[in-house]
């Protein structure tokens, strides 16, 4: 779940007011709040939000303490209608094909909301169609994607990722189909270029199906995932064929998963165990290192039991 930082991590926002601007603005001073409606804009740098519809919400007024002098009483500050631009505005409700964008980084969701004080966004879907976030080759979903503004991280919440390595170039069979992850969470890290999926963390391809409770996914320079690593007790199936180990590295360009740490592999009656195993997930060949086991005979043959 992305990644030219992974990347998919959204970059820094400098400290300040937002900037907005639309197409109608309707004020509510009681409520302290602002309609915004028709082509919305907010910006701060070359940090954009673009949306429908928008809801501003200012901060309260801090009453003006004076000055008493012996026998006056307070008197109560009137309140100041809030300014459309600057810090006072706390948060924004946004509506309606939202799309944020910094740099080549863009995401699309059809609600955010986005707190000024907390400098996060937060995008969600609307039950049909989750929020998207692209960032060099890699596309990234999930039900709920979490910005830090005042830093490089991103939370993801049920993240889907399609591996751009992983999928087939124009006139290339040799990949019969890409390889897909999902877990319940996703914290994008730039500063030290991973991506750490966690709980149920589940990695396909073709007729392979990989779980674990923890993942690590490493890129290159041009955000392209290069290894999904997979520890904390990991398994794998592939048709009847079925894996165990503590650890497991996957490349998916090699497409090769090698499994370690006590790694044991089920084959109808055959077992094996070994230091490493080694899949091919096209060819569908194993090798193991340091390998014992046990293999059960398929049958009779001329001459005797194989």
């Amino acid at each position: 779940m992305i990644l030219a930082a992974l990347a998919l991590a959204a970059a820094v926002v400098p400290p300040g007011p937002l900037d907005f601007t639309a197409q109608t603005l309707r004020t509510e001073p009681k409520e302290r709040r602002a309609y915004l409606h028709g082509s919305v804009q907010i910006s701060r740098g070359d940090f954009v939000v673009l949306c429908d519809d928008a809801v501003a919400d200012f901060a309260q007024e801090k009453p003006a303490r004076a000055k008493l002098g012996k026998g006056k009483k307070v008197q109560k500050s009137s309140m100041v209608a809030p300014g459309l631009l600057g810090s006072e505005v706390r948060h924004f409700t946004l509506d309606g094909h939202v799309r944020m964008q910094r740099g080549k980084r863009i995401a699309e969701a059809d609600h955010g909301e986005l707190d000024n004080e907390a400098q996060t966004l937060v995008l969600t879907g609307n039950g049909k169609e989750d929020p998207v976030l692209r960032d060099g080759p890699e596309t990234l979903t999930g039900e709920r994607i979490l910005f830090h503004l005042d830093s490089e991280d991103v939370n993801v919440v049920r993240p889907r990722l399609v591996l751009r390595r992983s999928v087939p170039d124009a006139g290339d069979e040799k990949t019969p189909s890409p390889t897909r992850v999902e877990a319940s969470k996703l914290f994008l890290d730039r500063s030290e270029q991973l991506a750490r999926f966690t709980d149920e963390v589940v990695v396909r391809r073709g007729d392979m199906t990989v779980r674990g409770p923890l993942m690590d996914a490493r890129y290159d320079k041009s955000g392209e995932v290069t290894r999904l690593l997979l520890s904390g007790g990991v398994e794998m199936r592939q048709g009847d064929r079925r894996a165990v180990a503590q650890k497991a590295d996957y490349d998916p360009r090699a497409k090769e998963l090698i499994l370690t740490g006590q790694p044991r592999l089920f084959d109808g009656g055959d077992a094996l165990a070994g230091e490493r195993i080694t899949v091919n997930l096209d060819s569908h060949e194993v090798r193991v290192d340091r390998a014992h086991g046990l293999l059960r005979p398929r049958g009779p043959t001329a001459g005797g039991v194989r």
